[in-house]
């Protein structure tokens, strides 16, 4: 009985390592977005969000808590201090932060260097704008919260936003 009790125990951890998985669907501007690139900072387990933004990465085994990376083309989004157990997590639907759009005025006030910074914004083959990488579309952070998060760090040289999980965890 004994031995039974403990090969049932052993099987429901087991399963519990196998299917421990991250998972979430990821939106920009309102519009779910594919082809962002999801990993994890310590691990080579990596997943693709497909067509309608939904992503699962599956969690290494024996890892408690690690970075979580989004990357979406040049902007990459580090949920920092991720934990979780061995079972499933799903993040919900997560808003990413966008560059900063600017006019071709507002270009043309910038210096060299700052221009740099910038791709065009065409529609067809007419120039409408452009996107500024130093600077994000909005001081905050809406992610997978209801409320805008103000709590996090932009860097323009890397274009990386991090953003701690225990701001995040709780939200609705």
């Amino acid at each position: 009985m004994k031995k039974i009790f403990f090969i049932s125990i052993f099987i429901l951890v087991f399963s519990g390592i196998v299917n421990a998985q991250i998972s979430g669907q990821l939106f920009q501007q309102e519009s779910e977005i594919p082809g962002v690139k999801i990993y994890f900072k310590n691990s080579d387990k990596k997943s693709e969000s497909d067509f309608h933004g939904f992503f699962k990465l599956q969690i290494p085994e024996g890892i408690g808590k690690d970075d979580l990376i989004l990357k979406d083309r040049e902007l990459y989004v580090e949920i920092l201090n991720l934990e979780f157990g061995f079972e499933k997590l799903n993040l919900g639907k997560i808003e990413l932060p966008t560059f900063k759009s600017i006019s071709i005025e507002e270009y043309e006030q910038l210096s060299e260097s700052e221009k740099e910074s910038c791709y065009p914004i065409k529609h067809w083959t007419n120039l409408i704008g452009y996107l500024y990488t130093n600077k994000l579309e909005h001081e905050y952070l809406i992610l997978n919260c209801k409320n805008k998060i103000t709590e996090f760090e932009y860097n323009p040289s890397t274009k990386t936003v991090s953003v701690d999980w225990n701001l995040i965890k709780h939200c609705e």
